[in-house]
Parts: C-alpha cells; structure tokens; sequence
C-alpha cells in the first residue's frame, strides 16, 4: 500500500448518504455523492474542515448563517467546533469533497470563500484558486498531452482528478489517477504528471500549509468515523 497513492475507505453516515475517505498523513480527504433530499445535521468536531461542491448544489449551514454552495464558486470553512450541517433539497445528486484536519488556531474560524479566476504560475493553464488560513485550493484545467511540471513545495499537496485519467508520479512510483481516488505529495518529495488523453482533464489540488498545523498521528481513527 502507497502512501503516495491512498486505498479509500467507505464511512456510511446515514441512511442516504456514504463518503470515501483518505488518509493522508494526518489530513482526511473525503468525497461525497449526495442525494436529492439527504440532510447532514449541525454537528462539529475539533478538526477544522473545508469543503467545495463538484456537481449539483447544497445549502449549506454555517454556524446558523446559511448559503446555497455553487459548483466551483464558494469553500466553506469551519474552524474546530464550528457548528456545521448541509441539505440537498434540489432534484440532483450533488457531488463534493471536504478535507478535515486538527489546526492550532486558537481562535474559530467560519468563513464562506469565493474562487477567482486566474492562471497557474507554474504551467500556465488556466485556473480557479482560493487561498485560507491553513490552506490553498486551487482547479487547474490540464489540456490534452498537457505536463503538470517535476518540482517539489515546501507544504504538503494532495490532488483530486475530476474527469478521464491523469498520469501522476510522486517520488518512485507512478499511476494513472481518476475521481474516486487521490494521490498525495508530502513537504519536499518530487512529483509531476501528465495528461496522455486527447480530453481536458479538471484536476483539484489542496495544499495544506505545513507552518499552520501541529500533527495528530491518530487523526484518522478519531476523524472519518465523525460526520461530515
């Protein structure tokens, strides 16, 4: 088993509503489907947690202030033990992916981001980024034959592929990646890709900034088995 390529694990929530989730060090990345109608009740944890949706849309309760989550357009934080829920009452599945991880803010963040438009700096493509306390989140579009350049960051990076395949290699090993599963590039390991299709592939990368977190060695055991 590869740590730069995580084996997912199914959490049933309720009765509608499963997530797969990934261990990455000691942040959990989780992606959901969710059904016309499911409801997340308010709940809250000591790890902080962001979100974003994919497809479909969710209204989405932050601490009693709620908003209607677009795909690509907003990133939900909620700092540890900010109250938080969410309810598809719209006709269509929703897809999302929430990332939750223990903080040392001494202080609870909420917040309700917007995604700007812009270009990566280091392929040129274009792209949609929003930047947080703790992390970065940025939606890169990777044309056909496009490379994803060798290089290496400081802070630690873990990708979602939307559509097709991406070719991925992280130091020594190499996959081909697609939604339903992740890979993970720790502080200061060399990784690159490619896109060998002849399709634009949408890929999410998160970077969590290392400066802003302590480690919780056990977090997966004590985060994927709380609500989303």
């Amino acid at each position: 088993m590869s740590k730069y390529f995580p084996q997912p694990k199914t959490i049933k929530i309720n009765s509608d509503v499963e997530l797969i989730a990934f261990q990455c060090q000691d942040t959990v990345v989780q992606l959901a489907s969710i059904p016309a109608g499911a409801t997340f009740e308010l709940h809250r944890h000591p790890e902080s947690q962001i979100g974003m949706q994919i497809a479909g849309r969710l209204e989405f309760n932050l601490n009693g202030t709620k908003e209607i989550l677009e795909p690509f357009e907003q990133v939900y934080v909620a700092g540890s033990n900010v109250l938080h829920g969410s309810i598809n009452p719209f006709s269509e599945i929703a897809l999302a992916f929430d990332v939750k991880r223990i903080t040392n803010s001494e202080e609870a963040e909420e917040a309700i981001l917007k995604v700007t438009s812009t270009q990566d700096e280091v392929t040129g493509f274009e792209c949609k980024s929003v930047v947080g306390s703790w992390f970065e989140i940025i939606i890169t579009q990777i044309p056909p034959k496009g490379i994803i350049p060798i290089r290496q960051s400081a802070d630690e990076i873990m990708g979602i592929v939307l559509n097709d395949k991406l070719t991925i290699a992280v130091a020594e090993q190499q996959q081909q990646v697609e939604y339903g599963s992740v890979y993970y590039v720790p502080a200061d390991v060399v990784y690159g890709g490619y896109n060998s299709s002849d399709e634009t592939v949408s890929l999410i990368e998160l970077v969590i900034k290392l400066r802003s977190h302590f480690s919780l060695k056990d977090s997966f055991s004590k985060t994927v088995l709380t609500t989303s």
